[in-house]
């Protein structure tokens, strides 16, 4: 089993919700008429909601060309089908020219690249002016130790630095800090408890193996946050206006 596999019967692959978008969306002044990019849709719950609700355009952007269908169906059955377009890329190498998009979204899409890197790359579709809300996870203490940093570095190319480290990044990668947010911990729980009943029912209906090890990864993870993690580390929402 892989993470589309896994993932793609649920809401979203990285912890977030409805509420932590919204709460960072506000300072998105997006208009009818406006284009709006959304990386690493995942299965399209989020780029479903922001069309309907903001009445845009959204292109729908994920590496996993099996995620294609599954967004088409959610826009469809959430009244978005004529407002989101959904296409395969690699996050490192965006289809689009430059100063495309007044306003793009990069929830969990930074970690594969390194948050330097992926800002570094992005902010050539971005118009001069436009802004770019970009999730990071990171720990609230620089010395955190290995325990409290491992399940989340085990799937970044980067170790996790802290908010003020991210900042530093943040302003030599030519953006400037318009507003930030951190994820609430009732949505890290949410998240955790829908992957660990996922995983369960997986194995109770002989689907999966509970040797399986991205069943073991994604149990091990929801475990670690409660025990360890929780208050030690943060998802942050940065929300970023280019500037250079």
């Amino acid at each position: 089993m892989d993470r589309f596999e896994f993932f793609s019967r649920l809401p979203r692959s990285e912890p977030g919700g409805a509420t932590f978008t919204s709460a960072y969306l506000t300072q998105f002044p997006v208009k009818a008429t406006d284009r709006l990019l959304d990386i690493a849709c995942a299965s399209g719950d989020r780029a479903t909601w922001i069309a309907r609700s903001r009445g845009c355009r959204v292109v729908a952007v994920d590496a996993d060309a099996r995620y294609l269908p599954v967004v088409r169906r959610r826009c469809d059955q959430g009244g978005a089908g004529h407002l989101v377009q959904s296409i395969v890329a690699a996050y490192n190498a965006l289809p689009f020219g430059d100063n495309a998009f007044k306003y793009v979204l990069a929830e969990g899409a930074a970690m594969p690249l390194g948050l330097k890197q992926a800002l570094t790359l992005w902010r050539r579709v971005i118009a001069p002016g436009g802004q770019i809300a970009v999730t990071y996870p990171g720990v609230v203490n620089k010395d955190a130790p290995s325990e409290v940093r491992g399940p989340l570095e085990r799937r970044m190319v980067e170790p996790l630095g802290t908010l003020a480290d991210y900042h530093t990044v943040v302003r030599a990668a030519g953006y400037e800090v318009v507003h930030q947010v951190p994820l609430q911990p009732e949505l890290w729980d949410g998240f955790y408890t829908d992957t660990l009943r996922r995983a369960w029912s997986l194995v109770e209906r002989r689907e999966a193996s509970a040797e399986d090890p991205l069943l073991q990864e994604v149990q091990d993870e929801a475990r670690w946050f409660r025990k360890v993690g929780r208050g030690r580390v943060f998802l942050q929402a940065l929300v970023l206006r280019r500037v250079r």
